[in-house]
């Protein structure tokens, strides 16, 4: 059944133009490069060629003699960090210093054991320059980034056998328990061709069966309990955003951006928050003229429940400043809290301020943290339990932040990226974070039909309902 969907509002910019659409997609594709360069900040040539190398074999990685480094690495005594008692979290920061990359290995990592309130400085074995996305994210309480020999996996705290999950760096979230999706692109990344993905534990084990991505494919952005959130090609602009369950066909969803997946804000198996009313903003010659995207409002859809709530920015504010999907971790486990950026006037100098969003609850709180001042956006991240936003402070140190009571706690770790993920002996996850059942083989690929109905909530309240198919699970 085709879905109809609610027009969106009056005043959006026009992305079918065709001089807009090209505008859009050069400053998209600098501003990737930004968020890029603010994970590995002036990756040298050795990382750039690595990257170059993988674009043109379409997801099949050079081989440069050892696939990971298997010995312990570089590592330092343990420093003073964040101290959280009780949070049951590791953090993992990087990258620290500058970030040269050589074949097998690249700058080093702090990892912060929250619960003691200490950090160690570690290698990440075999991680490459990569224009990635995702890059390195937390999966259960393992690490998973895009290593030399392809998709690689490690404990938390970057102890113990990396192991290589699959002979692609691409690869995306899923909504199956400690799962990710390997990607695999036939006509290089971002080429146009058969996109596949193949479900893999990253504890170690046997991939499934390939899934081949419907036509006009771009990224594949993650798994979740409505099918596969994808970027596709769209008539008459560059790029769109839609959900899959195959044997159906894409559909958008409601006030889909034009510029899908840089325009995201975060996504896990049940909720999907984006930017909507996006247009292109540029920082003054001073604050280096960098692109960005700058939204009115920030949408957030239950893809289970159909429920769409939508968030106007900040009094004082221009708008909300996506960091794009799989490069922070803006939704809270439990899915009760999202973080976002929001840019301050004048728009040119590319000042902005963390604030958190209540999802559940009847009021819809928006709060903003405090110390959180930024250039455009930065990493985010949420201890195990989601009590405590981890995010950059003064001085440029990884800050905590506790909504409920208001809380600040600083730290002398330097701030980079971070990736967030419970402890071994973590404490245990909000209720709709936990598994709903067992983890499934990972040899069968299946999905879960029905119907569904998109509840869509404007700024004022009102809701309104749109039916369409249920797009399914896929696990």
């Amino acid at each position: 059944m085709k879905m109809t969907l609610p027009a969106p509002p009056s005043g959006l910019p026009d992305a079918g133009t065709e001089p807009e659409a090209l505008i859009r997609e050069a400053r998209r594709r600098r501003r990737r490069r930004g968020v890029a360069a603010g994970v590995a900040v002036g990756v040298v040539i050795a990382g750039v060629a690595a990257a170059v190398v993988i674009s043109r074999a379409g997801g099949r990685p050079p081989i440069r003699g050892h696939a990971v480094t298997t010995g312990p690495g570089r590592a330092g005594g343990p420093e003073p960090g964040l101290s959280l008692p009780g949070a049951g979290t590791t953090v993992v920061v990087w990258p620290i210093g500058y970030p040269h990359f050589t074949p097998a290995s690249g700058p080093p990592a702090y990892v912060d054991e929250l619960s003691s309130g200490r950090h160690w400085l570690r290698q990440i074995p075999g991680i490459i320059g990569c224009d990635c996305r995702p890059y390195l994210i937390g999966v259960g309480s393992r690490l998973v980034y895009a290593g030399s020999g392809g998709a690689t996996a490690i404990s938390a705290d970057l102890t113990g056998r990396p192991v290589v999950l699959g002979a692609t760096q691409f690869f995306a979230p899923s909504a199956a328990p400690s799962h990710i999706w390997l990607i695999r692109y036939s006509h290089g990344y971002e080429g146009q061709g058969p996109v596949t993905a193949s479900s893999v534990p990253v504890t170690e084990g046997p991939a499934g069966p390939a899934v081949t991505m419907p036509a006009r494919t771009v990224f594949v952005i993650a798994g979740t309990d409505a099918g596969f959130l994808l970027q596709i090609r769209l008539p008459g602009r560059p790029y769109g955003m839609a959900l899959w369950n195959p044997g159906g066909a894409p559909v958008a969803p409601p006030y889909s951006p034009a510029d899908g997946i840089t325009d995201g804000f975060g996504a896990t198996a049940r909720l999907v928050a984006y930017g909507s009313g996006c247009q292109v903003g540029e920082t003054a010659r001073d604050a280096g003229s960098t692109g960005y995207d700058l939204c009115k409002m920030l949408r957030v859809l239950n893809v289970v429940t159909g429920r769409l709530s939508s968030f106007a920015a900040p009094p004082g504010t221009a708008g909300w400043v996506p960091e794009g999907f799989n490069t922070v971790s803006a939704i809270s486990p439990g899915n009760g809290m999202i973080a976002a950026y929001a840019v301050e006037r004048p728009v040119e100098k590319g000042r902005t301020r963390l604030y958190v969003l209540q999802l559940a609850g009847p009021r819809r709180r928006v709060t903003a943290v405090p110390s959180s001042a930024a250039f455009l956006s930065t990493s985010t991240a949420w201890t195990a339990a989601g009590s405590w936003l981890l995010y950059r402070g003064p001085g440029g140190h990884l800050w905590a932040y506790q909504p409920t009571s208001g809380a600040v706690q600083a730290s002398s770790t330097p701030f980079s990226g971070i990736v967030a993920v419970p402890s071994h002996s973590g404490c245990r996850l909000p209720p709709a974070a936990e598994p709903r059942r067992a983890a499934r083989s990972p040899t069968r690929v299946g999905c879960r039909q029905g119907r569904m109905s998109w509840l869509v909530t404007d700024r004022h309240g009102r809701a309104g309902q749109v039916s369409g198919r249920h797009l399914g699970q896929c696990w």
